[in-house]
């Protein structure tokens, strides 16, 4: 099987971590379970020493590892495509990405990803702490959000940025229409969702799932659609899109989890978007707070609510 080698060094931020979750962490298109059967078969070793996939890590441990050919790709390519940034220091920056843009490489989207588009316009100074195939990158949105996206371009503010995300102080709200209107204004969706049995693209709620957590508030509704602001309070793989088809209210668009367009809309488009993004600032301690405007996409349905409204007064 190939495999590439790779070589890091813990950091402060990762020390007390295992090393089973950590590269699981640093190589996310690897299950835990496949790192843990790469330590144990002696793939995998800290210090030059085999070690359990339990072993705890401290600051300044190598880890020299054989990483399984499903991560392994040719590294991406600068691509000169505009690439829209809402904020920009030393450390980090903030960017916009489109609706229908893939974030970065993977098999069958090797080009024309954010990636590449992020290459050209940062040049060599996105953090290289992550995976090869992904500079920069701490967090993700799917192919059909759009919104707010934080880049990287320091391995110290990735690795402290990572471990933001991990212990969930990066506070994250997204914008979404969707079909119907909940029956409360404001309401707090705590399911477990894990990856569905059947269809493996899909995930679901099950009660074998990590916890999962969205809170949402009602901004506006015309009756058959509503507008919804919701944070993440987890951030699991299509989180919001799969709890709000749970209660019923299915994203506009999300063909995958049953929020076909509305009626009389052209818009094929998924109507979420990541609209605003709070933290502390990894190196500074600077409270960020940076707000993305909503998509063009999103205006007929704003406008239908703003009648709406007016009709009612």
């Amino acid at each position: 099987m190939m495999m590439k080698h790779e070589t890091f060094v813990v950091q402060i931020e990762e020390s007390g971590m295992r090393i089973d979750k950590l590269l699981a962490i640093r190589f996310s298109s690897v299950s835990r379970e496949r790192w843990q059967t790469q330590i144990k078969d002696g793939l995998v070793t800290v210090n030059g020493k085999k070690v359990a996939p339990s072993r705890k890590l401290q600051a300044g441990d190598r880890i020299d590892g054989e990483i399984p050919r499903e991560v392994v790709q040719e590294e991406p390519k600068p691509e000169q495509v505009p690439v829209t940034v809402l904020y920009e220091d030393a450390w980090f920056a903030i960017v916009e990405k489109e609706a229908g843009v893939v974030v970065h490489p993977s098999f069958g989207h090797e080009t024309g990803t954010l990636v590449n588009a992020l290459l050209a316009r940062f040049a060599d100074r996105l953090s290289d702490a992550g995976e090869a195939h992904r500079p920069g990158i701490v967090h993700r949105l799917d192919k059909g959000t759009s919104g707010l996206l934080i880049v990287t371009l320091d391995n110290q503010a990735h690795v402290r940025l990572a471990r933001a995300f991990r212990e969930r102080t990066v506070e994250r709200y997204y914008d979404a229409i969707v079909h119907g209107v909940p029956d409360s204004e404001f309401g707090l969706i705590d399911v477990p969702i894990g990856r569905a049995k059947v269809g493996r693209m899909r995930m679901e709620v099950r009660a074998d799932g990590k916890q999962s957590q969205t809170r949402f508030e009602v901004v506006g509704s015309d009756g058959k659609t509503t507008h919804l602001n919701c944070r993440l309070i987890t951030g699991r793989t299509h989180q919001i899109r799969v709890h709000l088809a749970y209660i019923g209210h299915p994203v506009i668009g999300d063909l995958l989890y049953g929020g076909h367009r509305a009626q009389g809309d052209d818009c094929d488009a998924l109507l979420l978007h990541a609209s605003r993004i709070v933290f502390n600032h990894p190196i500074t301690g600077e409270h960020i707070d940076v707000n993305c405007p909503l998509p063009e996409r999103f205006q007929p349905f704003l406008q239908s609510f703003r009648s709406h409204l007016a009709r009612g007064r």
